[in-house]
């Protein structure tokens, strides 16, 4: 009892942001992962590229819009990777978002490029 009554009560921990405001950001993957990059917008879209240095190059790797609700994330191609075909455009994630990065989890995809995410962490760059 006297060990405890001398310690200071540890600060509360702020709660977690919403993964819908954690989301917005660049990641990339290391090695031996790859070295591809995404951004992830406020506005809803997403733009990957071969890695961070070249998001403004053009055609990027792929392009298109996103939607998260709670820890699932619903990927829709629009343009490059993943948009050649009709039943490979969207792929359906859980993830784990945090400061730090992104864990992938498939649920369901049929695009073999971007089913490559399973289980990997991307880190945040900013």
């Amino acid at each position: 009892m006297v060990l405890l009554a001398g310690c200071p009560p540890k600060p509360p921990v702020p709660p977690k942001p919403p993964n819908t405001d954690l989301i917005a950001g660049v990641y990339e993957r290391h090695k031996p992962d790859g070295e591809t990059a995404i951004r992830f917008e406020t506005n809803g879209s997403y733009r990957i590229a071969k890695n961070r240095e070249q998001f403004d190059v053009d055609p990027p790797v792929g392009t298109g819009t996103y939607k998260i609700d709670g820890d699932t994330l619903v990927m829709t191609a629009d343009k490059g990777q993943c948009a050649e075909a009709g039943g490979t455009k969207e792929g359906t994630y859980k993830v784990v978002l945090s400061k730090v990065g992104i864990r992938w989890t498939r649920v369901a995809d049929r695009c073999e490029a971007r089913s490559r995410y399973d289980g990997q962490t991307w880190w945040r760059v900013r």
